[in-house]
């Protein structure tokens, strides 16, 4: 198991009497480190951790490890590597991007609450096209399943004139999506 630790965090105490020092610790819940580190190390953990993963805590009786990377930290079981733990953690960054990305397209084409409705095509633009692309898709000349494609997408921009519109087959209409070739 391999998952991202809210809980964890870096605790300090202040020892001494005469002359302060902090001591730093790592800790998740009940579960925290056994022996502290200065202010040095601490500064020099929280330096590395920026560019690689850093294991911060390693509890044998449970064989968890806890690891620090760009200011998170993340638990697990499976005797990982720093670059292992890397990549498993901007994989889920890219997925997480690519989420938002299609949940921004999704609303983007469902527009506001109220808004206007999408403007159809008009005929005399449908059969110039028709006519112009010869009643073929323009990508792989099938005759079936034809459909009008806006090039650049109504969504980023594009309009319903001729110079915007071609014909797909469903076929590379759907290979094509929201791109703009």
């Amino acid at each position: 198991m391999f998952k991202r630790d809210p809980k964890g965090r870096f605790v300090y105490t202040d020892v001494g009497f005469f002359t302060k020092k902090r001591e730093w610790r790592f800790a998740s819940g009940k579960d925290k480190t056994e022996k502290p580190m200065d202010e040095e190390a601490y500064q020099k953990l929280l330096a590395a951790q920026q560019r690689l993963p850093v294991l911060v805590m390693y509890d044998s009786s449970s064989n968890k490890r806890w690891w620090s990377y760009c200011d998170h930290f993340y638990c697990e079981d499976e005797g990982l590597s720093a670059e292992h733990v890397q990549v498993l953690i901007l994989d889920r960054f890219v997925q997480s991007r690519k989420k938002v990305q299609r949940a921004m397209a999704r609303l983007s084409m469902a527009g506001d609450i109220g808004s206007v409705v999408r403007e159809p095509i008009p005929d005399e633009i449908k059969t110039f096209v028709w006519k112009r692309d010869g009643g073929r898709c323009v990508r792989c000349a099938s005759q079936e399943k034809l459909e009008y494609d806006h090039i650049i997408p109504l969504a980023k921009g594009g309009s319903n004139t001729a110079r915007n519109i071609q014909l797909l087959c469903e076929t590379c209409n759907r290979e094509k999506g929201a791109n703009l070739v």
